[in-house]
């Protein structure tokens, strides 16, 4: 699933590719997100000028409350895009944001919070920089080990 784990190099373009495919995912389900809040601000809309009944102004009520969970959801997304967008993707020797890091089988990107994504074989997911993950292993460097939730770890991949 994740690739061979002994590669503790990945260069700056394979880095990008990740980054872009996490912006690529990030940016489709801000649109998605966009998309519903318009069709619920549409639901929520009355035509003034024709008789309305209770349910129809309850049901728009109610679509009108959903427009701004949407809208949001919609400007937490816009955050992360950002966020993403500014993460710097050079070579790392320590875990900071920007830096792809191994351990367990599995590769993070650290800095975000993401879904995870497949590129060329590998998933990667996101810790974000206010996870409890990433204050304990924040400046640690390859074939360093941590503990977390009463496991150790070591970090196997860093780039």
């Amino acid at each position: 699933m994740l690739g061979c784990m002994s590669d503790t190099t990945t260069d700056h373009g394979a880095k990008q590719h990740v980054k872009d495919a996490l912006l690529e995912r990030a940016r489709a389900q801000f649109a998605a997100s966009e998309e519903s809040a318009e069709e619920h601000e549409s639901a929520a809309e009355l035509d003034q000028d024709s008789s309305l009944s209770v349910d129809d102004l309850s049901q728009a009520d109610a679509a009108g409350g959903l427009t701004e969970l949407f809208e949001e959801s919609a400007a937490k997304q816009q955050a992360d895009i950002a966020t993403i967008e500014a993460l710097d993707m050079g070579p790392k020797t320590t875990v900071s944001p920007g830096a792809i890091v191994g351990f367990d089988g599995g590769r993070y990107l650290i800095g975000v919070v993401a879904d995870s994504v497949e590129v060329d074989g590998v998933t990667y997911e996101g810790i974000s920089s206010d996870s409890p993950i990433h204050a304990a292993i924040e400046g640690l460097a390859l074939g360093d080990s941590f503990t977390f939730r009463e496991r150790t770890h070591t970090i196997d991949f860093l780039a």
